[in-house]
C-alpha cells in the first residue's frame, strides 16, 4: 500500500496525537486525528482511512469498546491500539476485538513506530480480521444460490468444533462460505483469516503462533500469533497446501492437541479456536508426491465440503451478478446501474474461469466504465475459444503474463494475482521453465 495511505488517530491526548501526526505526516501519509472517541465514530467513515490508531485508556470510551463499534462502521480497516506497558493484556484482549497490532507509550523510537505501520498497510490485504457481529459476505441466498445442498452441510456442522477443509477453485467464494460458518456457530471470539500463500516462509511460523521478545532480531516485544488471537474464534488457514513441511507438522500439533508455544517460548498455549482451511489444490496427490504430510491430511480431511464452480450455477450468475452491481456500484459511487439484455446473456454463457472473483472484477470494470444507466460487459474472446478447456485457458493466461512482463515471475503474479509461489508451481505444472 502506498504511503499516501489515510491513518486516522484516536487519543484523547492531543500532544501525543500531534506528535504521531508529526511523524507519520513527514512520511506523506493523510492523517486525522480525533481527541474523543465518540465524535470520531460520527465522523470516521468520511475520511475512510485505511488504518485507525486508538489508545486504550480514554475518558467516555475505551479503546475496546471504540473498536467493536467501529468495526460497524469501517469493516475493511486495519486498527492498532496504544497502550502503556503495565497494560499489555488489554492490548491483546483488543487484538482478539480485532485490532491487528499494539503499539506502546512513550514510543522507544519513531524509526520502530514507523516500521510497524509500514508492515501493517502491506500485509492489509494478507490477514483480515472481523468479531461476531461484522462480516463482508453476501446474504446467505446469494452466497448459496445454486449450492443449497452446500448450505445444508454448513449447517449440520457449524455449531460442532469439527475442523472443516473447503476445496475449490479460485475465485469460487472459500472465504466467504468460511465467514458464513463462523456466523451461525457457536463461537463468541473473533474470525481470523489467514492466506498461507501471501506470507513468506521465513514469517509464517511467527505470524501463525507468535513470538516472545528477543526470539528472533526485530522481536522487540512479545506478540501473539493468529492462533492465539483466534481462541473462543475461528480461524480461517486459505491456502493450506503452500505451508512448508515444518510448519505443517507444527500445525498438526496443534490439530491433536490444541496446544503451542509462541516463537523463542517455553510456555504452552492451549487453544479452543476452531479450524477451518481451505485450498484449490489436489492435497491426496500432493501427499502422493511427498509434498504434504499424510497424517495431516487425515486430521483436516475429517469434514470435506465442496465448492462447485461457477459455471455449474450458470442458472443462478443472473441473480448473483445483480446482487454484485448494487454492491459494487456503491463502493465505487455509480448508484441506480443495471446490466443490459444482452450482458445477462454473456453471463449465462461464459464459463468463468476466475470463478465469482472474476465476476467480481468483470463487472467493476463495467460499472466505471458505463456511460449511462446500462452495464456493458465485454468477454475477452480468446479466452471463449478455449471453451471449458480451463487448464488451456489457465496456461495461455500465465504464458500471457510472463509475455507482458518479459518474463519477470514476480510482476507476473501480480498481474495474475497470484502468489510467486504459486506461479512457479504453475510454471512447473505446465512445463512453461
Amino acid at each position: 500500500m502506498s504511503q499516501n495511505a489515510r491513518i486516522s488517530i484516536v487519543e484523547d491526548d492531543a500532544s501525543f496525537a500531534s506528535f504521531l501526526k508529526t511523524i507519520l505526516a513527514d512520511e506523506e501519509y493523510s492523517v486525522q486525528i480525533f481527541n474523543d472517541p465518540e465524535l470520531a465514530l460520527k465522523e470516521i467513515n468520511k475520511f475512510s482511512p485505511h488504518l485507525v490508531i486508538t489508545d486504550l485508556k480514554m475518558p467516555k470510551m475505551n479503546g475496546i469498546k471504540f473498536i467493536e463499534k467501529a468495526k460497524d462502521i469501517l469493516p475493511d480497516t486495519e486498527f492498532i491500539v496504544i497502550t502503556a506497558f503495565g497494560t499489555i493484556p488489554s492490548a491483546v484482549e483488543a487484538m482478539k476485538k480485532g485490532a491487528i497490532d499494539y503499539i506502546t507509550k512513550p514510543l522507544s523510537s519513531p524509526e520502530e513506530f514507523l516500521e510497524a505501520i509500514k508492515k501493517i498497510l502491506n500485509k492489509k490485504s494478507m490477514i483480515k480480521f472481523s468479531d461476531n457481529k461484522t462480516h463482508d459476505i453476501p446474504p446467505f441466498e446469494i452466497l448459496f444460490a445454486g449450492i443449497e445442498e452446500v448450505y445444508k452441510m454448513i449447517k449440520d456442522v457449524a455449531k460442532t468444533d469439527t475442523t472443516l477443509i473447503l476445496y475449490g477453485e479460485t475465485g469460487t467464494g472459500k472465504s466467504a462460505i468460511a465467514k458464513a460458518i463462523h456466523q451461525i456457530s457457536n463461537k463468541k471470539g473473533a474470525f481470523v483469516e489467514i492466506n498461507c500463500a501471501s506470507i513468506p516462509e521465513a514469517l509464517i511460523e511467527s505470524e501463525l503462533f507468535g513470538y516472545e521478545k528477543g526470539a528472533f532480531s526485530g522481536a522487540i516485544k512479545q506478540k501473539p500469533g493468529r492462533i492465539e488471537l483466534a481462541h473462543d474464534g475461528t480461524l480461517f488457514l486459505d491456502e493450506i497446501g503452500e505451508l512448508t513441511p515444518s510448519i505443517q507438522a507444527k500445525f498438526l500439533r496443534v490439530l491433536q492437541d490444541k496446544s503451542f508455544e509462541r516463537v523463542g517460548g517455553l510456555e504452552t498455549i492451549k487453544t479452543n479456536a476452531r479450524f477451518i482451511t481451505a485450498t484449490n489444490r489436489d492435497l491426496k496427490q500432493m501427499v502422493k508426491e511427498g509434498k504434504f504430510r499424510e497424517d495431516l491430511y487425515f486430521r483436516l480431511n475429517v469434514f470435506p465440503i465442496f465448492i462447485p464452480p461457477l459455471r455449474d450455477r450458470k442458472h443462478y450468475i443472473p441473480k448473483i451478478a445483480e446482487y454484485l452491481v448494487k454492491t459494487i456500484s456503491r463502493k465505487v459511487g455509480r448508484e441506480d446501474k443495471k446490466l443490459s439484455k444482452n450482458s445477462l446473456e454473456i453471463l449465462k454463457t461464459y464459463s468463468f474461469p476466475g470463478n465469482i472473483r472474476e465476476l467480481e472484477n468483470m463487472l467493476e470494470r463495467a460499472i466505471i466504465l458505463a456511460k449511462d444507466d446500462e452495464i456493458e460487459i465485454k468477454v475477452d474472446s480468446t479466452l471463449e475459444l478455449e471453451g471449458n478447456d480451463l487448464r488451456a485457458i489457465e496456461k495461455k493466461a500465465i504464458v500471457d503474463a510472463l509475455n507482458k512482463t518479459n518474463g519477470n515471475k514476480k510482476k507476473a503474479s501480480e498481474l495474475l494475482r497470484i502468489s510467486l509461489r504459486t506461479l512457479y508451481y504453475k510454471i512447473k505444472e505446465y512445463n512453461l521453465e
